[in-house]
């Protein structure tokens, strides 16, 4: 087993969720309580809020202030600059973590050196398992499917078990922070959504594995971070037309901004 030496920086961005923020660190400092070196990097992205002081009494919390919100990846990394772990963990603000076993994922780091992404298992307030926090690369025919409701994708993010997968989701998301900074980090064309799959992609291009691991397990409450659901419904089909815009042929384009344009009318 990975010894406890190796460092942790966990990166939050906050935008309009203060709420459950100190939820989140209060699970972090329990469930990393036998981790012997981790730190936790807050990146405010609302202009119009000040970090409470309620985090001053945790000693291993560090806040940066972005003044602006330029999105999830943007924010991250801005922390990631920051970080002074080998290994950046990447944590929405609205999770809470359920299990303590973070040495078994960094023991999966130790046991592959061409593992270069682990998710954790993310959960409802039911247990139940969040959809689409890993699968198989989108094609543009699961995209139409998806959108029909018939998709026909293997159900990853489901499983018990661990299995490699080709994108895991940025809501608990662990990776080397040397392979990070050498992709660049998240692109930032990416306001919300697609950022994670577009950087997992970018990571199997260079040789790395992605995996999948539900024994790390996280409570996600999602939407927090959006009071205009037609606002957010913009942002993730920018995303996505962004994504295939990057990664797919003329044909894949044309076909999601037509996707695009029928669904933000509605």
């Amino acid at each position: 087993m990975m010894e406890n030496s190796k460092k942790i920086s966990i990166i939050i961005t906050s935008y309009n969720n203060q709420e459950h923020l100190k939820k989140s660190i209060d699970s972090i400092y329990e469930k990393f309580s036998n981790f012997f070196d981790w730190e936790i990097i807050i990146v405010n992205n609302d202009e119009k809020q000040v970090i409470s002081d309620f985090l001053l009494d945790f000693s291993k919390v560090k806040i940066v202030d972005h003044k602006k919100n330029v999105g999830f990846g943007s924010g991250i990394n801005l922390g990631a600059k920051e970080a002074s772990g080998e290994f950046l963990f990447i944590l929405n603000p609205d999770t809470e973590l359920l299990t303590d076993n973070v040495a078994a994922v960094l023991d999966e780091f130790e046991k592959d050196n061409n593992l270069g992404i682990i998710g954790g298992g993310v959960v409802d307030e039911e247990n139940r398992r969040q959809p689409w926090s890993a699968g198989k690369e989108l094609s543009i025919y699961d995209l139409i499917r998806n959108n029909l409701g018939v998709s026909r994708s293997k159900i990853i993010w489901n499983s018990q078990e661990k299995s490699q997968c080709d994108w895991v989701s940025g809501t608990a998301m662990f990776i080397k922070k040397d392979l990070f900074d050498e992709l660049g980090g998240f692109d930032e064309r990416f306001f919300m959504y697609f950022e994670d799959m577009d950087l997992c992609k970018r990571m199997r291009n260079i040789g790395k594995r992605i995996l999948f691991f539900p024994q790390f397990k996280v409570f996600h409450r999602g939407g927090e971070s959006y009071s205009d659901k037609r606002l957010q419904k913009k942002h993730y089909y920018d995303s996505m037309e962004c994504y295939f815009e990057k990664n797919y042929n003329f044909f894949c384009q044309a076909v999601v901004k037509n996707i695009r344009k029928a669904i933000i009318r509605k």
